[in-house]
Parts: structure tokens; C-alpha cells; sequence
């Protein structure tokens, strides 16, 4: 903590510039944005040279130290904590063409179909060069990755969504899905991350361990030929005569950088909404880029971003299931099947404030199955349905409770799911009970059952006139029992 503060950005006078200036903090306005006074050579205490520095070791931090000593660079690394303290958040690895994916049985996907379809997600926004380079050695890549690792460890990776009689690839809405996630325990990720230093190391890398970036130095023309960092000794100066990667994650912690440029969330918000989150980088990296110079996505995107479902939490027991979804008012509001589940969530942003759900019935294993391969799916590859079935049951059984118990009972319809908090399942064996446990009442109520109507009516036709759902994922909600997952749309997580 002490290095952060005293590496935090200072106006000559000593006013902090992590604090907003007053005011909301906005495009033009977010202190921020004000390059801090450059840190003077007689507050250098040491000086060293190097052709490529990284800084912060990270995922990516650790790939680009190991590619840039497997090159022949003299390489130098930053990372603010100390070795022991080195975590690696995530251990999946959606990849595509790998000898490894092949070795399991996973079929080549096409470079170019895969491309086009990435560039109609990011409504063509992506660099275009730099998407196809990246789906062009991705592969190779994730073999390169775990190649430090055992056969037993290696055999260990499991593939999501990999089940024999599971096509490898899904398309709805125009949008495709393939199989192609590998997925590491935290402990398997921890030893390949290290051995990977290691190995930096012992090529001739040197890390600053315990040295938190501040500053990049820029020579008269304006390249950036070094950085500054502070470490336990105070500052230290390192010269990259080749470049310098700036691999320090995002801006979650970051309350003003988030209320300065997660705008379209903040357009999309109610007056009682704010942005939340749960990760600890404070964008100290990206305000480097940006005082050397560096330009700023016109559209930042999260990872939680502008969008809002009510089956999206790890631990709910569908996963992002597209059954039938309602807002507050008790009325269907989209396609839930519509590509994949960032794009199908857009239209619950718009949604007024208030319980949303997700309904459907015992037929639900079938529902699932027919799902795209995505995030948060539910991967019955790996979990199977008789942990679901376990949870329906003690819904039906729990009454207006559903299948809380004990403390859980007070976490009722719309569970916070910015704080992960215990989804609770309900089931009723008519419509009107159902929506009565979840909180609907008057008119929201009488559109709740005539919603499920009309959605049994459509599906009925196989055709979806009111949103137009792929007829493949169109499942009446006709079996008994009916189920409904609620969920209060907060809006959190800029992850």
C-alpha cells in the first residue's frame, strides 16, 4: 500500500490525482486523465538497461517475458507484488486448432469462418490484423503454453462442452459457437505460470519483483524508450532500447476511471444502480499508455458489460439457459436464444429496475441441450442433470421458499448477482403460483401467466413472431413442475 500511494499520480502541489477534481468526473474532465509531473533523475535511485521490459506478469505478462527471451532479447520485468504473492486469475483457455485439441478429438475449425464471425460479435470494431494473427497462432500458441507441463498433467485439461453425440459447433441468430475451451485447475495454471518465469530467468530475464510501474520514458520525439517504477529502495529507471509491453490488466478497481469511461453502462443505469466490482487491478497500466500518448478504445467493453440476464452467475443452476425471460413487469422482452449469451443479455440493459426472470419447466434437460456453447452455459458434458433435478426437487418442496434453507430463506426473488449471492429456485405446478413466489403481483402478475401463455402458443407453431428464437430453442413450459429463477438487475462488475 505504500508503494501505491506514493506512485500515485501528483500535481505539482501535491493534490492527488486519483481523487476527482469535483464534480462528476466525465470524458474531458477525470483527473486521471492528467499526466502526473515527471518523475526528475535525482529521484532515481537505481538505472538499468535492457531491450524489452514488461511490466506486470500476469497471463500475458508471463508469455510475452518467456516469447522475448526465446528471441534473443535482453529482458527485464516489473511486477508490483513480491514472487510469493504472485496470483494468476482464470484458468480457461478458449483456443481454436491446437495439436493438443486435436489429440482429444476436436475437429480444425476454418480460420476464415471463425474470423468473419468474430468480426460480426465485435460489429467489425475488432483490428481486423490483429484478430486474424491472433487466430492464426493461437493454437500453436496453447501448445506452446503447457508444453512445461507432464502428460499426466496435460491429460488432466479439461475440454468444456466435450461429450460424444455433442456437434463441435452451434450457430444461431447468425452467430457461431465452437467447442474449443480448455480448462486448467488454479493449481495446474499457478505451476505453468511459474515455470514459465522460471525459465525467463534462467534464458537471462531479470525480474523487479516488488516494483509497481509509474511512468514511461519518452525520448524527444516521443518514443517510448524506458519506464520508471518503484520499488522497495525507491525509484528505479529502466532503459528498453526495443519496447516496453504493458501487460497490468484493466481498471476494475478504479472508481474514477470507471465512472469516466464505462459510459455506456452509465447510460443504461437507474438512479439507484451503481458500478460495482470484485478484481483489484487500479488501471495504472493503461494511464501509463495514455500519458505517453496512447489512444483510448472510443467503447470500452467489460467482461460484465452493458447487458443483464437473470440466469448468469456461476452458480446459478442453469447457467444462461435461453428459456423465457421477463422483466418487472411480468412481459417478455427479446430473442433469449439471439447468438451467444453477451449478445442475447443486450436488451436487458433497457429493462425497467426490479426482479427479471428466467422460466421454464421439468423438460429442461432437453432446453439445455439444445443450448450454444458459450460463457456461462451449463456444461452438462461435465456436470450431468442430477445435481439440477436435486435442486428442482427441493424448490417443489420448499414452497414459497423454494429451495433456500437457513440463512439462505432471507435471500428471496432477486438475488444481488454483483455479489454472487445464492440463487434460490422456485417451483409451483400453475403459472399464477409461480409468479406469486417470485414477487408478482396486480398487473405485472396477470402479464406473468399471460406471457408463458402466449411464449407455450409460439412454440406451439414453431415459429417465434413476437422476437424471432431460433424454432430449435422454442420448449413450452408446459410440464409440471414450472420453474423460475429471479434475479434483481443490479448493475455491477466492470471486470
Amino acid at each position: 500500500m505504500g508503494a501505491l500511494s506514493v506512485c500515485a499520480p501528483q500535481r505539482r502541489g501535491g493534490e492527488s490525482l486519483s481523487q476527482t477534481s469535483g464534480g462528476e468526473a466525465g470524458i474531458a474532465g477525470a483527473s486521471w486523465r492528467d499526466a502526473p509531473a515527471k518523475i526528475g533523475d535525482d529521484e532515481i535511485a537505481e538505472t538499468r538497461d535492457c531491450e524489452v521490459l514488461v511490466i506486470g506478469l500476469g497471463h500475458a505478462g508471463c508469455c510475452a517475458m518467456k516469447a522475448a527471451v526465446e528471441a534473443g532479447a535482453k529482458v527485464c520485468a516489473m511486477q508490483e507484488t513480491s514472487e510469493d504473492a504472485l496470483l494468476f486469475k482464470g484458468h480457461s483457455y478458449g483456443h481454436i486448432n491446437s495439436e493438443f485439441l486435436k489429440s482429444r478429438g476436436v475437429p480444425e475449425v476454418d480460420v476464415t469462418e471463425f474470423f468473419n464471425d468474430w468480426q460480426v460479435r465485435s460489429n467489425n470494431r475488432s483490428n481486423p490484423g490483429l484478430i486474424m494473427r491472433y487466430i492464426t497462432h493461437v493454437g500453436e500458441t496453447f501448445d506452446w503454453l503447457i508444453e512445461g507441463l507432464g502428460d499426466e498433467e496435460k491429460q488432466s485439461i479439461y475440454i468444456c462442452y466435450l461429450m460424444e453425440g455433442i456437434p463441435f459447433k452451434r450457430e444461431f441468430s447468425g452467430v457461431k459457437t465452437w467447442i474449443g475451451t480448455a480448462r486448467l485447475t488454479t493449481e495446474l495454471v499457478e505451476k505453468m505460470y511459474r515455470g514459465i518465469i522460471g525459465e525467463a530467468v534462467a534464458g537471462g530475464a531479470e525480474v523487479l519483483w516488488e516494483t509497481k510501474g509509474c511512468q514511461l520514458v519518452a525520448d524527444e520525439a516521443g518514443k517510448v524508450v524506458g519506464a520508471i517504477g518503484l520499488g522497495p529502495d525507491g525509484y528505479v529507471k529502466v532503459n528498453a532500447s526495443k519496447g516496453v509491453i504493458l501487460t497490468t490488466g484493466g481498471f476494475g478497481s478504479n472508481e474514477e476511471m470507471r465512472e469516466d469511461l464505462l459510459y455506456e453502462i452509465k447510460e443504461s443505469m437507474g438512479e439507484q444502480d451503481q458500478i460495482s466490482c470484485n478484481l483489484d487491478c487500479d488501471g495504472s497500466g493503461i494511464q501509463m499508455g495514455y500519458w505517453a500518448g496512447g489512444r483510448l478504445d472510443p467503447c470500452m467493453g467489460t467482461m460484465d458489460g452493458a447487458y443483464w440476464y437473470p440466469t448468469d452467475s456461476p452458480i446459478d443452476p442453469i447457467g444462461a439457459t435461453s428459456s423465457l425471460w421477463m422483466n418487472a413487469d411480468g412481459k417478455r422482452y427479446c430473442n433469449e436464444g439471439f447468438g451467444s449469451t453477451e449478445l442475447q443479455a443486450m436488451p436487458g440493459a433497457k429493462q425497467p429496475d426490479g426482479v427479471t426472470c428466467s422460466v421454464f419447466d421439468s423438460n429442461v434437460e432437453e432446453l439445455i441441450k439444445a443450448q450454444a456453447f458459450g460463457h456461462m452455459s451449463y456444461d452438462y458434458a461435465e456436470k450431468g442433470f442430477d445435481g439440477l433435478h436435486e435442486t428442482m426437487e427441493k424448490a417443489y418442496a420448499g414452497g414459497e421458499q423454494g429451495s433456500a434453507d437457513g440463512d439462505e430463506a432471507e435471500n428471496t426473488a432477486g438475488a444481488d448477482k454483483a455479489l454472487m449471492s445464492p440463487p434460490t429456485l422456485y417451483a409451483a405446478d400453475d403459472y399464477e403460483t409461480l409468479g406469486k413466489y417470485l414477487g408478482y403481483a396486480g398487473q405485472s402478475l396477470e402479464n406473468f401467466v399471460a406471457t408463458i401463455e402466449r411464449y407455450n402458443e409460439l412454440c406451439e407453431k414453431g415459429f417465434d413472431e413476437d422476437f424471432g428464437k431460433d424454432p430449435s430453442l422454442l420448449f413450452p413450459i408446459k410440464t409440471r413442475h414450472f420453474m423460475a429463477l429471479p434475479a434483481r438487475r443490479p448493475w455491477g462488475c466492470s471486470w
